[in-house]
């Protein structure tokens, strides 16, 4: 199993630069490393990550909206605005491209929005139907997925963590929407990206199975987000010990890549034995 360490592990609460935490993460011997999202811009990171990867031997995997644009927008594959379908397209393709230049094979990123977040003033435009949301998103991941298939990259889409309050601006975290997607789009190179926090709060939120989930689509899954939460209300991120619930791995055949996502604050003792843990499970 390719365990990889999210640089989320480092800066939970005030993002660094990756060019700050990348030598940090070698220090500590971190050999497999995922960029999260939410860091700040740097000017050439591309180069830099190609470069420190070549360098320093080691495995880098992107997620979502990393390296970061310098504008920062929000990814969405089903905005009702063409234009903003379009420049997360543009987005995606290049995060494909760079994931091959970094000699990887996977790329993964959220699932769409019914709605486009409005930052500045902190509140949601007009919804679009869950239907149309579903329409759109098939349509652009169809043609994402040629460009995928050429570079031989693979693509994985991450689970929302939906509460009750949120859910309508949401696709993708329950049963029906992701039955659809994997009914219509037929391809070796489309997975589900689990993430097991957000099928947690998911699942009690909208009671529904985790057993069900996991084991309706388990066989799509080529890399997970392993974190833990209290399953109420939001996803903390938190490390998880020996009473952690997900035991599931007979239904994740095809699983390649497994990522911390856990706010530790660097801490070697505490992400090695949630590795421990994992591997005693995963026998």
């Amino acid at each position: 199993m390719n365990y990889f360490i999210s640089t989320l592990n480092l800066s939970p609460d005030t993002r660094e630069k990756i060019s700050i935490l990348l030598p940090k993460m070698k220090k500590l011997g971190f050999k497999n490393i995922e960029i999260s999202s939410f860091h700040p811009y740097e000017e050439n990171l591309n180069n830099l990550l190609i470069k420190f990867s070549k360098t320093h031997k080691l495995n880098i995997l992107i997620h979502n909206f990393s390296p970061p644009a310098q504008e920062s927008f929000l990814l969405n594959l089903c905005s009702d605005n063409d234009f903003i379908r379009h420049k997360t397209n543009l987005f995606i393709k290049e995060r494909i491209d760079l994931t091959k230049k970094l000699g990887g094979d996977y790329y993964s990123f959220h699932a769409g929005f019914r709605v486009d977040y409005l930052e500045e003033i902190h509140k949601y435009k007009s919804k679009i139907s869950d239907k149309k949301s579903m329409d759109l998103f098939i349509y652009e991941l169809k043609g994402l997925l040629k460009h995928a298939e050429k570079k031989k990259v693979h693509i994985g889409v991450e689970n929302h963590v939906a509460i009750i309050e949120n859910k309508d601006n949401l696709i993708l975290y329950g049963m029906n929407n992701w039955k659809r997607l994997f009914n219509e789009i037929k391809s070796k190179y489309l997975h589900l990206h689990l993430d097991v926090g957000h099928l947690k709060v998911s699942a009690n939120e909208h009671n529904f199975s985790r057993d069900d989930f996991l084991k309706t689509f388990g066989k799509h899954v080529m890399a997970m987000h392993v974190h833990d939460n209290t399953g109420v209300k939001v996803d903390c991120h938190a490390p998880f010990s020996e009473n952690f619930w997900f035991n599931h791995y007979k239904y994740l055949p095809n699983l390649k890549y497994t990522m911390l996502e856990t706010k530790t604050y660097g801490d070697i003792k505490l992400i090695n034995n949630m590795i421990r843990i994992l591997e005693e499970r995963r026998k």
